[in-house]
């Protein structure tokens, strides 16, 4: 049988997310800031048979060590402006029916209290289309000195402070609330029931909290939880908490590689192996003859510069590229910043040269480069998906605004329902229930937040 994926868009709250597609003649970015830009793209997509609609985040921006900014940052929109795009799903929600959202929230940034309750209030307002992003944030440099802190979180740390931010997360909304606790009886003014309200207790390495959850349990109680970190840390973490992982390779070999080892730790953690499901992104272009297609993407590999890709490079690494000569390579480089994304580029045992990764950003960086006719464009889709057996695809940003998406839609969509890749009828429901395909909106008893159900909270 053929398998199902499912699709989302992926994007962020700014006028320029990767390919400087901003100043692309087919970007349509402007209105970025306003509410109707993102309600149009929403309704679009849910209308196209679009799964969810994954917004990113950038806390921070390409920031040298003391400080200072290079000057293509602020001129060509690398990574400033950026908006909060927890405040835009409650408008959203409000926009279309049935589309989810898949929210950005840092546990290097966030506090473990109010992004739960940002969180279950998001659940409700979208009755249970949801899920969190879970990141331990790039751009270290400039976040640290925007929150105040002394230095540079080191990776593996951030891990550690992520463990015990998602554990107490799910103290809060597995446990606090008992599923009877709201009763909502008038007649005895009794809104819920006090023996079934628990105060939570937690005293660990990074966090501090007593005592009661304020939001009451939502549709999924818990967001579906997905992750974006493929490093060793990263797949540790994965394999304990995460329900979808996001993955940017290019390599079908690689990518199968990393969804099988995914779902191997899961296992190790005595959850099942379809308890994880694992998308790639993918940057689309599709014409109608195979040369439109070819020159397409060559028109938009030449759109950033190489200084704006040397930014978004030191924002992700804590690496300046362009300190360095062009034929330098990355064997002698150093950082605690970006390991998931050294590894992006790194080929096996050969070190890439500055001009390589140059040329790599600029043409797209991400996951796979998908480019031809309809036909074919959907015919590739399909061999990545039986080579490596992913879930599904994120959609990467390439013009800026949903021209990044029209084509797709209007001429690869149909191709893929005839060959069942995805429903003749689009998938409804929480995020859950869409995603794991188990039929339920809560958390499986195999993951580790189920114990938290029986102990309200406790350790």
């Amino acid at each position: 049988m053929t398998k199902q994926i499912f699709l989302g868009a992926f994007e962020e709250f700014t006028p320029n997310f990767i390919s400087n597609g901003w100043s692309h003649p087919k970007g349509d970015t402007e209105g970025f800031a306003t509410l109707p830009y993102w309600q149009n793209m929403a309704r679009e997509l849910e209308a196209g048979g679009f799964d969810f609609l994954f917004l990113a985040e950038a806390l921070g921006y390409p920031m040298r060590p003391d400080g200072s900014v290079p000057e293509v940052v602020i001129k060509e929109a690398v990574q400033i402006p950026v908006h909060d795009p927890l405040m835009l799903v409650s408008g959203l929600a409000a926009t279309v029916d049935r589309l989810g959202f898949v929210v950005t929230a840092s546990t290097t940034a966030q506090q473990p209290y109010l992004n739960a309750r940002a969180f279950t209030t998001l659940d409700h307002i979208t009755n249970g289309r949801i899920a969190w992003n879970i990141v331990t944030s790039d751009n270290q440099i400039a976040l640290s000195k925007m929150l105040g802190q002394s230095s540079v979180t080191p990776h593996a740390e951030r891990y550690k402070r992520a463990t015990e931010f998602i554990e107490l997360s799910l103290k809060l909304w597995e446990g606090a609330w008992e599923d009877d606790a709201v009763v909502f009886d008038k007649s005895t003014r009794t809104f819920a029931d006090p023996s079934k309200v628990h105060r939570i207790t937690h005293h660990g390495d990074y966090f501090d909290l007593d005592g009661y959850f304020t939001a009451i349990p939502s549709p999924q109680r818990t967001p579906l939880l997905l992750q974006a970190g493929t490093s060793p840390a990263g797949r540790t973490f994965a394999g304990r908490f995460g329900e979808c992982i996001f993955i940017q390779d290019r390599d079908p070999e690689v990518a199968a590689s990393v969804v099988a080892d995914l779902r191997a730790r899961a296992v190790e953690n005595g959850r099942s192996a379809s308890d994880i499901k694992v998308i790639d992104a993918v940057s689309i272009i599709v014409a109608d003859t195979e040369e439109e297609a070819l020159r397409l993407r060559a028109e938009l590999d030449a759109t950033p510069s190489w200084e704006a890709a040397a930014a978004l490079f030191m924002g992700w690494s804590g690496v300046d590229l362009m300190s360095f000569p062009l034929d330098a390579t990355l064997a002698d480089v150093t950082t605690e910043i970006g390991k998931s994304m050294l590894g992006v580029f790194q080929k096996g045992d050969e070190s890439p040269t500055v001009a390589q990764i140059l040329a790599e950003i600029t043409s797209s960086i991400g996951g796979m480069r998908v480019t031809g006719t309809p036909e074919s464009v959907a015919d590739q889709l399909q061999a990545i998906v039986e080579q490596t057996d992913i879930d599904g695809f994120l959609i990467e940003y390439t013009y800026g605004g949903m021209p990044t998406y029209r084509d797709f839609i209007d001429t690869v969509m149909p191709l893929l329902r005839e060959r069942g890749l995805v429903p003749e009828t689009p998938r409804g429901g929480t995020m859950r229930e869409r995603i794991l395909g188990n039929g339920s909106s809560r958390l499986p008893e195999t993951h580790p937040g189920a114990h938290y159900r029986a102990t309200h909270g406790a350790e």
